[in-house]
């Protein structure tokens, strides 16, 4: 088969669920599974072949801009056979079947299909060559839906363990909801800036986000990549201290922040990920970096969400606080992350 001749794009379809009452959607059980899992169901020796080989590089591969090795998604295989109703209800579920009798490669994506929230992705193909095709030109998308799927577990835990004293706080100042959670004080707070802070006692740990409002001006300006990396330490040298005497939070030059645009909600925005260092000190970490604009007040807003845990990996902890910037309404908002599936994800055709 030609390799060049399969390259054809589609619109993906996807089944939808017209036919579901209301009442079926609340008797769905919540969705299982450990944190960051994602639940493999392929045939056994396509596993242990190339096509698992594919899945591993795409899924498990390591979360960029974290000071160790970490995967995106700690990967648990089960045979298509095994595929029983008792693991339905898992998290994050990526169902794979390659077989020459396959009519046309295609690729399907669901919500709550059998728990809430949930996100079953199936891939249909007739080889392992198109498999490759399939991911490689869907990659950051179908990753995005796993993470978004992840957020909304978080997001769920923060509504069920509300910090209200810091919420009300928050309203009262920038007109913005967000869902913090117990754990968390303010640390900081003036006229434009909040810094909310969770520490541990008895452990090395430190999660924290950043608030800043800002005019905007125009998104040539305000969205630059140089102009983002350089307001974000801007506002950490001024505000976040190390604990040695002038030494201050910094991005880590060495490593350039990654940069992205994003689609925040339905809110174009930027998004920064890389590492920070105390200049002048022996500490660092990850952070994550959300700048966009709130179009009804004409507010530019930047949310710096940061971890430090030495003894701990990061992934997960800078996940909570990504949640808890995505929890994020501002006025006139109602739905914290709309149920919208993606028009971009492309299908490669036999």
């Amino acid at each position: 088969m030609n390799r060049l001749l399969v390259l054809s794009t589609i619109i993906l379809f996807f089944v939808l669920f017209s036919c579901e009452t209301e009442e079926r959607k609340r008797r769905r059980v919540s969705a299982t599974g450990p944190t960051g899992e994602m639940l493999v169901v392929m045939d056994q020796k396509k596993w242990d072949g190339k096509a698992g080989e594919l899945i591993k590089n795409t899924f498990g591969a390591y979360q960029p801009m974290l000071p160790q090795p970490e995967s995106m998604f700690d990967l648990r295989h089960i045979d298509k056979d095994n595929f029983t109703s008792l693991f339905e209800t898992h998290r994050n579920i990526l169902i794979v079947e390659i077989d020459s009798s396959i009519e046309k490669t295609r690729l399907e994506t669901r919500q709550n299909l059998w728990a809430q929230p949930q996100r079953v992705i199936r891939i249909y193909a007739v080889n392992d060559s198109l498999l490759e095709l399939t991911l490689e030109r869907n990659e950051q998308q179908l990753i995005d839906l796993y993470f978004e799927n992840e957020r909304k577990r978080l997001i769920n835990a923060y509504r069920l363990m509300r910090n209200d004293k810091a919420r009300n706080a928050l309203h009262n100042r920038f007109n913005i909801d967000l869902l913090v959670p117990e754990g968390y004080f303010i640390a900081t707070e003036e006229e434009n800036f909040v810094w909310l802070r969770r520490t541990a006692t008895k452990e090395d740990l430190e999660m924290g986000m950043l608030l800043t409002i800002l005019p905007y001006t125009c998104p040539d300006k305000d969205f630059d990549y140089d102009v983002v990396w350089s307001r974000r330490d801007s506002i950490t040298k001024r505000h976040v201290p190390g604990q040695l005497p002038n030494s201050y939070m910094t991005t880590y030059e060495d490593i350039p922040p990654d940069y992205r645009e994003i689609n925040f909600k339905g809110r174009y925005a930027v998004k920064l990920r890389g590492l920070w260092k105390m200049e002048g000190d022996f500490m660092g970490g990850p952070f994550v970096n959300y700048t966009m604009v709130d179009e009804s007040t004409g507010r530019l807003i930047n949310m710096d969400v940061f971890v430090w845990a030495p003894p701990f990996d990061k992934r997960d902890y800078l996940r909570q606080l990504e949640a808890l910037a995505y929890s994020i309404e501002f006025p006139g908002e109602k739905d914290i992350e709309p149920e919208t599936e993606p028009e971009d994800i492309e299908l490669v055709e036999k």
